[in-house]
């Protein structure tokens, strides 16, 4: 875990495509301090912007478990992008939907505090029309507050306010006391 996949900074090289696991994408502020601004999954490419702008990487990339990779020449997408318009479109919905992401974190950053980002997340976990859930986080507690747009002291004091609604973690598994509650939360 951790192992680093691009480095902030240098040249943007490789688009790469994520097959299982997580990576975490990171930015470094000038004091040095790293912060998570993605969390990538299976099915997502990681500086797909390279093939058309080039330049430098725009973050840093790591393995947030073991992940299977695959790394592909940005040089050579937008050689074959140059003959083939398909591509093109589908290059296109990729960066658009990271764009519309984008748009969605920042909202949920101005719109909704830590606790509520958690709830709504926590809900998403929950099957429908359930009085009670019980479920294991999909990602590690290092990973989730990256996914969540948090720092993670903040998922920690989120998940104490959240106690009061009966909300209970024990390392990866949670335990909602009462759905309805937590649904008045958001």
């Amino acid at each position: 875990m951790g192992e680093e996949i691009l480095a902030e900074g240098e040249p943007g090289i490789h688009v790469v495509y994520v097959a299982s696991a997580v990576v975490r994408l990171t930015r470094t502020e000038s004091s040095g301090r790293d912060t998570d601004i993605r969390v990538c999954e299976p099915g997502d490419f990681i500086a797909e912007y390279s093939i058309a702008l080039g330049g430098n990487y725009a973050h840093g990339a790591c393995a947030g478990a073991s992940s299977e990779l695959v790394h592909f020449k940005a040089a050579a997408l937008r050689a074959l992008a140059d003959k083939c318009p398909q591509l093109q479109r589908n290059l296109l919905t990729i960066s658009a939907r990271h764009l519309l992401e984008a748009f969605d974190g920042i909202a949920g950053d101005r719109l909704h505090t830590a606790a509520h980002r958690v709830a709504i997340f926590l809900l998403r976990q929950c099957p429908e029309a359930t009085f009670q859930a019980t479920f294991h986080l999909p990602y590690k507690k290092q990973i989730l507050p990256g996914k969540l747009g948090l720092g993670p002291e903040a998922l920690s004091r989120a998940f104490a306010a959240l106690a009061r609604c009966g909300v209970d973690v024990k390392g990866r598994t949670v335990r909602i006391a009462n759905v309805a509650l937590l649904r008045q939360v958001c």
